[in-house]
């Protein structure tokens, strides 16, 4: 990351943790188009995401994503993403910065407050998530889930490092990811 950008992702993360979400989005947004100005891609999209963090259905960062060049998010979802905000305009719009796993008699849930549950969890490994969306959001794409799963699992990434901690992900049974501490995935290709 720049100074500039990592400035501006900095001033985002101040006022996202204050409730300025508008300040926030303002800032991750700047960040964003900042880092891509420079052919920083990895940077823009992980500001976007955190702009996305604070509202999930917020359709300005996800464009900004497509426009990126088609190799740099080839096989990442994000044309999935903007197809599902596209075909599900009844889903109810929520934030993933508080999201938390919940434990129960009858499973695990990733909860996102005030809209409840929204992703369904079984851990059938110690390194293996299987998630599938609750029923209200029934079509969400594997970049939306990740983004909300990434939050619940680690809320507070560490600085980056040489190994980040990291999960294997399948999604709704037939998506295979590897999901790090920092909201990046590459798919898995061949047997978990």
């Amino acid at each position: 990351m720049t100074p500039d950008v990592r400035l501006l992702f900095s001033d985002g993360e101040r006022a996202a943790r204050a409730g300025e979400h508008a300040t926030a989005r303002a800032c991750f947004l700047e960040a964003g188009q900042s880092a891509a100005a420079v052919q920083l891609w990895r940077s823009a999209i992980r500001c976007y995401r955190h702009a996305l963090e604070l509202d999930l259905l917020d359709r300005a960062p996800v464009e900004a994503v497509l426009r990126m060049p088609a190799r740099v998010i080839a096989g990442r979802g994000w044309d999935e993403y903007k197809l599902a905000l596209d075909g599900h305009p009844g889903w109810t719009a929520f934030s993933c910065r508080v999201a938390r796993v919940v434990i129960g008699d009858l499973g695990a849930v990733v909860e996102c407050p005030p809209v409840g549950p929204v992703l369904e969890l079984i851990m059938s490994k110690p390194d293996l998530v299987e998630t599938r969306p609750d029923a209200r959001y029934t079509g969400m794409p594997l970049t939306l889930a990740m983004i909300v799963l990434r939050r619940a699992l680690w809320t507070t990434p560490r600085e980056r490092l040489a190994d980040p901690a990291k999960i294997r992900v399948t999604f709704v049974g037939r998506e295979r990811v590897q999901l790090d501490e920092h909201g990046d995935w590459d798919p898995i290709v061949g047997e978990l």
